[in-house]
C-alpha cells in the first residue's frame, strides 16, 4: 500500500515542485492553458492502470462523468475542478484511487497557489459522530471556539459532508475521516456548492450550548496561523504516546492485567524500526500475569503490508487468541495496510473489534500509481493491484466493530476514550469454537450482516 511518506517521495521524484505558475486574474480562464488535455490524460491513466479498467471504460456512468468534466474543465473554478476530477475517479470507490489532498503532497501546487486555494478561513473543524465542531479559531472567530457548526453558506454541515462523500473515493467511514477538510477552504466550499464566490466573506452558523451564532468569516492568506485551540484534556493514550515519543509503542498495564500495543504506522518511525517494535511486543506478550491484549489501529493510515505479518502470526499462536483475550481497536482512520492487518486478524483469530468502522474494505485495491497533472499540478493516485483478504462473497465496504463505540465531541474534549475502556473491561467467556459458523463465515457474524453505521450526516 502507498504510505504518506511513499506518496511524498513519489511526487518529489515526479517533479511536482517544478509545476509552472499560472497568473490568476479576472480573465484567468482565458489566459491559462486548457485543462482538457490534463483531464484526457488522467482518464487514460486510470483506464490503463486500474485492475477494473475495462469494466470502467465500458460503463456509461464512467464515460458520462469524464465527458462532462472534459466539456466543463476550462470553465470551472479551481475548487470545482478539483472536486469534479475527484468525483470522476470516485467511480472505483476503492479508497486508493483519487485526487490526493494537498497536505499529502507538500501543499498547493504552484499553478493553483495564487487562486482561491491560497485563502482559508480562520477556523479548524473536527468531525465527530455527533457533529462538526470548531476545535481551533482565529481571534476574529474566537466566539466559535467549541461550537458545533450548523451551516456554511447554502449548505448545512450534514449537507456539506454528504456532498464531499459523494465525490470521495471510498466508504462513508473513510469520507467521515476526511470530512473536516472543506470547512475552512473557500475553494472547496465553492466546489462543493456551499458558496458562490470563494473571495467573498463566508456566511457561518454554529450552535454553542443553547446559543445560536451567526456571522461571516473573511478568507485570508494567513487565516490558519495563530489559531486558539479548544481547551481539552488529553486521553490516557495521548499521555502514553508522549512518554514513548512515538505512535508505535508497547505499554504494559499490570493493574489491569493487560498489554496495549499502539500501531499508528505500518512503517519504521523515527528512532525505531517496525522490527524493533515487533520484538518489544513479543517480549511483552511473554510476560506473566497478562490476561488480554489490546491492539490499537485507530490512527493507522497504512504503509507496508508485510511489516505486521510476524506480529499478526505470533498473536494467532498466543494464549491471547481466544474470546475475551484479544481486542482490536478500529475506526475510520484504519486504512490501507492497517486494513489488511485487521482483515487477517478477523479471518484468523478470535479478536473482538471495538470502536467505529474501518476506512477500507476487506477486499480492496491498492498499490497506487502516481499521476501529476501537466496543467494544474494536481496529483492523483490510481490503484494497480487487488488486495483480497476475504472470501469472494464478502462485499462489505468496511469491517464493523463487534462493540460499537462512536467518538463524540464531549468525550474527546473530556479526554475520555470509551473504546479503550470497553476493550479493557469487556468480558467474554464464550468457548474457543473453531467449528462455529461465525468462524467460517466470519463476515456474516451478528455484528456484520445487515448492520450499518450512520453518523449525524447520514441520520
Amino acid at each position: 500500500m502507498l504510505s504518506r511518506r511513499e506518496a511524498t517521495q513519489l511526487l518529489v521524484a515526479a517533479g511536482l515542485a517544478g509545476s509552472a505558475e499560472v497568473a490568476v486574474a479576472a480573465d484567468a480562464a482565458l489566459q491559462r492553458p486548457s485543462r482538457r488535455s490534463e483531464i484526457a490524460a488522467l482518464r487514460q491513466f486510470a483506464q490503463t492502470k486500474h485492475p477494473r479498467r475495462h469494466e470502467a471504460a465500458a460503463d456509461p456512468d464512467w464515460r458520462a462523468r469524464w465527458d462532462k468534466l472534459l466539456a466543463e474543465a476550462d470553465e470551472l473554478g479551481d475548487g470545482a475542478y478539483f472536486v469534479h476530477a475527484r468525483r470522476a475517479l470516485a467511480w472505483f470507490k476503492d479508497g486508493h484511487t483519487t485526487i490526493l489532498p494537498f497536505e499529502f503532497v507538500g501543499g498547493v501546487p504552484a499553478a493553483l497557489a495564487n487562486g482561491p486555494f491560497s485563502y482559508n478561513l480562520p477556523v479548524r473543524a473536527r468531525v465527530f459522530h455527533d457533529g462538526a465542531w470548531i476545535v481551533a479559531a482565529g481571534a476574529d472567530a474566537k466566539s466559535l471556539l467549541g461550537a458545533r457548526i450548523t451551516r456554511i453558506g447554502k449548505l448545512t454541515a450534514a449537507e456539506l459532508i454528504r456532498a464531499l462523500a459523494e465525490q470521495w473515493p471510498g466508504n462513508d467511514a473513510w469520507a467521515h475521516r476526511w470530512s473536516a477538510a472543506p470547512f475552512a477552504s473557500p475553494a472547496f466550499l465553492q466546489g462543493l456548492g456551499a458558496i458562490d464566490d470563494s473571495a467573498a466573506p463566508v456566511p457561518f452558523e454554529a450552535q454553542s450550548g443553547t446559543k445560536a451564532l451567526k456571522g461571516s468569516l473573511e478568507p485570508t492568506a494567513n487565516a490558519q496561523s495563530d489559531l486558539l485551540q479548544v481547551t481539552r484534556k488529553a486521553t490516557e493514550i495521548e499521555g502514553w504516546a508522549s512518554s514513548a515519543a512515538s505512535g508505535n509503542f508497547v505499554r504494559a498495564l499490570p493493574d489491569r492485567q493487560a498489554l496495549y500495543l499502539s500501531i499508528d504506522e505500518m512503517d519504521d518511525v523515527e528512532g525505531k524500526t517496525f522490527g524493533a517494535f515487533t520484538r518489544e511486543a513479543f517480549a511483552a506478550m511473554a510476560a506473566p500475569g497478562i490476561e488480554r491484549l489490546v491492539v490499537d489501529l485507530r490512527r493507522n493510515g497504512g504503509g507496508n503490508n508485510y511489516l505486521a505479518e510476524p506480529l499478526r502470526k505470533r498473536i494467532g499462536r498466543s494464549a491471547f487468541n481466544r474470546p475475551g483475550g484479544l481486542y482490536v481497536l478500529i475506526g475510520p482512520r484504519t486504512f490501507s495496510a492497517a486494513q489488511n492487518c485487521v482483515n487477517r486478524l478477523e479471518r484468523e483469530t478470535f479478536a473482538t473489534f471495538v470502536g467505529e468502522p474501518t476506512g477500507g474494505a476487506p477486499n480492496h485495491y491498492g498499490d497506487a500509481a502516481i499521476f501529476t497533472g501537466e496543467i494544474t499540478g494536481i496529483s492523483a493516485i490510481v490503484s494497480t493491484l487487488p488486495w483480497f483478504d476475504s472470501y469472494p462473497q464478502d462485499t462489505r465496504p468496511w469491517i464493523l466493530p463487534d462493540l460499537p463505540v462512536n467518538e463524540t465531541f464531549a468525550d474527546w474534549q473530556a479526554g475520555r476514550d470509551i473504546a479503550l475502556q470497553r476493550a479493557l473491561t469487556h468480558r467474554n467467556t464464550a468457548a474457543t469454537d473453531e467449528l462455529g459458523a461465525s468462524r467460517t463465515f466470519y463476515f456474516e457474524r451478528e455484528s456484520q450482516k445487515g448492520k450499518d453505521w450512520r453518523p449525524f450526516w447520514r441520520a
